[in-house]
């Protein structure tokens, strides 16, 4: 198993946990996650960059999705920009494995926005090795407005991936 850095980014934090056989929680349901406009832009531009990197796009998981999107919830309800228990959160929400990751972000205006979001992604190397992993087949997002660190208007960003 891998361990995160303890450090995490002032903008951006990334945390990359590897379990070989981890559990498989209960399914998630077949119907897609619905995701709001913020997080089909992001879903968008995550898929544009894999597939200009040869990669294959990354499904919504709905487990995933509530994951990501509750944990967005917390981290602006807390003021706290952490990842926390993320490999538990995950198995609670009924995530598939074997292996996950995850991205954080938060900005506010043009820094807000899915490009620049993943832009910052690609430029920090544990961003990067969790969005350009080949393994990853599906994704969850969250991708919420609110008061955040004391910024109105932030956008707080999660996304989770899983795969092998």
């Amino acid at each position: 198993m891998l361990d995160a850095p303890k450090a995490v980014c002032a903008a951006i934090g990334a945390i990359f946990i590897l379990a070989a056989l981890a559990p498989a929680a209960a399914q998630a349901g077949s119907h897609g996650a619905a995701l709001n406009q913020r997080e089909r832009s992001l879903l968008s531009v995550v898929n544009e960059v894999r597939g200009n990197h040869g990669l294959r796009p990354l499904k919504v998981d709905p487990a995933l999705a509530r994951a990501a999107r509750s944990y967005t919830a917390t981290m602006i309800r807390t003021d706290v920009f952490t990842h926390g228990d993320m490999f538990g959160r995950l198995l609670e929400s009924g995530a598939r494995g074997p292996m996950y990751g995850e991205n954080l972000a938060w900005g506010t205006g043009p820094y807000a926005t899915a490009r620049r979001v993943v832009s910052g992604w690609l430029a920090s190397p544990g961003h990067r090795a969790n969005l350009l992993r080949p393994g990853w087949d599906r994704i969850g997002l969250g991708a919420l407005e609110g008061n955040f660190l004391g910024y109105p208007g932030a956008t707080v960003v999660t996304a989770d991936f899983a795969g092998r």
